[in-house]
């Protein structure tokens, strides 16, 4: 009997119940259940004689063989429990060095050796291996001290790379690369012979990394046991070792199952296993037995129904039951398959700490060495309902999350090794290569369902989920993960808050930002299509007006928009169908026919060419969406109210960031870009709360009439007052003090405006 174990994560050797262990009433039980075959099992291994004696040939033509098979074809049991055993009992015995290698071979079969390599390599072993975690990307001292080891093996030794397809999987090219070189090398050890076992879906991969002279003198496919001699033996041979008895009805029901069941080792022996567990004291395994675990196909369902019981019966066990699940299945070419799950992140989750345990004794769950366990066989990825629909649910998830750590690793790696870069500080994230935010957000929201957590609050200063899932993810990423799904909208804008990045620069991180769906709040548009505000409160104040015969005004506390209104924002007015057109928003305004041209129109752009009748109707429009119009409606801010925003409130600011010009905090004739850019390109020169643009960039619109301050009533054609100057304008323009008119009903290509929350001057 030889059923296939595919741990990940290292070398195998320790962890569950195995061929030769105790039943349940402590006798030994020669069935390994969903576990493979150990040396140590031989006595027990039957059926796959020849197939033994196949790979026995091929070692002695070469050192190395490849044994691809189907996964259940029982490729490791075949290694350990037939080949192994064969050898070791030839004089001067076999060291057997049993080895899964992952995401980094040459440390994993360094880490092997230290433990069970030659005493006088060990200190060399252990130098390369500190030398390795000091500078991570030179793997030739690994590499030498491996082979040095290797070589002064006293006994001849067989190294079994299992499970070779995660070389393909989760092995960073770079390492895989590596370990081809490595190859080369051992396979120049007279005394050492190398076995690979490969699901046989990747026997092209393995193609192209060995090559097709190498494949061709190394391949030995393993098929599914179709033969009913083996499969005799394979039933009948473990117990009849121990003395016990297989009923004749057993094996003529059990027979056509097996066969039936191609490449099924894994429930042909769980089934066994628990037949053998329920055997009778005198007639040994029996037909009664048989049927009343429900046959062959249900082996793995009876076992499971026990196990969904406990999980539905226990409100811990059930909620942690899919974040275990997320932590042992992956999907690798849309077959959903194993991975590995470091116990050390049971300490911190009792329930999931006792549902491990859970799985552990019904031998769905194994330990894969020292700190990492994993489904018992892939097997159960198919026949567990809960497993299999859950894998089903979340297979899109499954393949980003796997796709993002591989995208990672590489980036890292070629960051680490490009211009000397290293992990620490700030230069791996600001290197090259890094997924953009298209790609970013759907994998970060793929690790977030997978850690079925609750969605996070809403970010403060972003409406895209991405950021908020990133926030709530980010404490608990390994750190290349971390570096690699840095939100990107995050570091460019963080490249804004330097007085050192061209306005050029600017310009372009705001059309990216555009690009991608500028996902800072107050920029575009709720979830029920109108204008995203991002509010900022303003204390009350005293304002003193330039060459105003009454030149002091009182501001009342308010909320004023951290940006002027956007494209997007603007445009929700036009298309909606209650918008710009209807006649309800221009009582006592001019309303031309069409709205003004739309120039440099980025959804996260100011709206331009909006006269100031266009305005007041927007407003009027945004109150009636959002029911306003009792003590607090939205409207154009007053001059005053405006200066006093901008200057600091009592600060008195020349500008909004202080009393000296800065060319750098602001878009205006000195940028150069010679038209409007996104909003808040600028954060050094926002005024004080964080209000954004209220220098350069565009002219704003205020309530009130340029000659007559006081009036602040809708109607006549009077200029009205403009504040901030815009980007075709000089330092002077740009004051916090500096008025500027226009007429009501004109529009231009550096006019904009901006909105407040605040009590009403225009009668409802």
């Amino acid at each position: 009997m030889n059923a296939e174990r595919e741990t990940r994560g290292g070398v195998a050797g320790g962890g569950p119940a195995v061929s030769g262990g105790p039943a349940a009433d402590g006798v030994v039980n020669p069935y390994p259940g969903l576990a493979a075959f150990r040396p140590e099992g031989h006595r027990f291994f039957f059926g796959r004689e020849r197939d033994t004696e196949r790979v026995l040939e091929r070692l002695a033509a070469s050192r190395l063989v490849s044994i691809v098979g189907s996964s259940g074809a029982g490729k490791s049991s075949l290694v350990a429990a037939g080949v192994v055993a064969r050898l070791a009992g030839r004089p001067g015995g076999l060291a057997y060095l049993p080895c899964e290698p992952q995401s980094n071979p040459c440390r994993q079969l360094a880490e092997l050796l230290v433990r069970s390599g030659p005493l006088a390599a060990r200190v060399e072993l252990r130098a390369a291996l500190l030398e390795h975690e000091l500078a991570d990307a030179n793997e030739e001292p690994l590499e030498r001290a491996i082979t040095v080891a290797l070589r002064q093996m006293p006994q001849p030794a067989l190294l079994l790379l299992d499970q070779f397809e995660q070389v393909f999987t989760c092995t960073p090219p770079a390492s895989a690369r590596r370990l081809r070189v490595l190859l080369d090398s051992l396979l120049a050890i007279d005394a050492l012979h190398i076995v690979l076992t490969l699901r046989s879906e990747f026997t092209a991969r393995l193609l192209d990394w060995l090559g097709e002279d190498l494949l061709r003198a190394s391949l030995l496919v393993l098929g599914p046991i179709t033969s009913e001699t083996a499969l005799r033996a394979i039933i009948s041979g473990p117990a009849a070792a121990l003395g016990v008895p297989v009923q004749p009805d057993l094996l003529a029901a059990l027979l056509p199952a097996a066969i039936a069941a191609r490449g099924a080792l894994p429930l042909i022996a769980l089934t066994l296993e628990r037949l053998y567990e329920q055997r009778d004291a005198e007639q040994g395994l029996t037909l009664d037995a048989y049927q009343r675990i429900g046959g062959l196909a249900s082996a793995i369902g009876s076992v499971a129904a026990d196990i969904d019981r406990l999980i539905e019966e226990d409100g811990e066990l059930g909620a942690a039951c899919p974040r275990l699940f997320a932590e042992l299945a992956t999907v690798i070419d849309q077959v959903p398959t194993r991975r590995i799950f470091d116990v050390a992140a049971l300490g911190d989750d009792p329930p999931l700490a006792r549902l491990v345990e859970l799985l552990r004794r019904r031998g769905f769950v194994v330990d894969g060495d020292d700190r990492h366990i994993e489904l018992a066989h892939e097997t159960l990825l198919s026949h567990w309902p809960r497993l299999r629909q859950w894998c089903a649910r979340y297979r899109d998830s499954l393949v980003l999350r796997r796709q993002v750590k591989q995208a990672a690793r590489e980036w890292r790696r070629t960051a680490e090794q490009s211009d000397g870069e290293q992990a620490a500080g700030g230069s791996l994230e600001g290197s090259a290569g890094r997924w953009r935010w298209e790609q970013q957000r759907p994998a970060l929201l793929a690790l977030h369902e997978l850690a079925h957590r609750p969605l996070p609050p809403a970010d403060a200063d972003f409406r895209d989920t991405g950021i908020a899932v990133w926030r709530g993810l980010a404490g608990g990423m390994e750190k290349y993960l971390h570096a690699f799904l840095r939100p990107e909208p995050l570091m460019l804008l963080d490249e804004l808050a330097v007085d050192g990045t061209t306005h050029e620069r600017r310009e372009e991180i705001g059309l990216r930002l555009n690009q991608m769906g500028d996902p800072r709040r107050g920029v575009g548009l709720a979830a029920d299509g109108l204008p995203d505000i991002a509010w900022v409160d303003v204390a009350a104040g005293e304002v003193e007006i330039e060459r105003l015969v009454q030149h002091r005004f009182a501001v009342d506390r308010l909320s004023v928009a951290r940006y002027p209104v956007t494209w997007q924002q603007y445009g929700a007015f036009i298309t909606a169908a209650d918008g710009y057109h209807d006649r309800r928003w221009w009582h006592r305004l001019v309303q031309r026919k069409q709205p003004g041209e739309a120039r440099w129109s980025g959804n996260n752009y100011p709206a331009i060419n909006v006269c100031w009748a266009d305005a007041i109707a927007f407003c009027r429009w945004l109150n009636a969406r959002w029911c306003l119009g009792g003590a607090l409606v939205v409207r154009l801010p007053t001059e005053w109210e405006w200066q006093w925003i901008a200057q600091g409130g009592a600060s008195h600011h020349r500008y909004p960031w202080g009393d000296d010009w800065q060319s750098a905090r602001a878009n205006s004739h000195e940028s150069g870009i010679g038209r409007t850019i996104a909003v808040g390109m600028y954060p050094l020169g926002a005024a004080a709360g964080g209000v954004d643009d209220l220098a350069g960039n565009v002219w704003e619109w205020c309530l009130n009439e340029y000659d007559v301050p006081s009036d602040t009533q809708v109607g006549g054609n009077r200029p009205r007052a403009l504040r901030g100057g815009s980007w075709l304008d000089f330092p002077g323009d740009l004051r916090c003090g500096r008025r500027e008119s226009f007429p009501p009903d004109e529009r231009d290509g550096d006019i904009g405006f901006r909105i407040v929350l605040a009590q009403p001057f225009e009668p409802a």
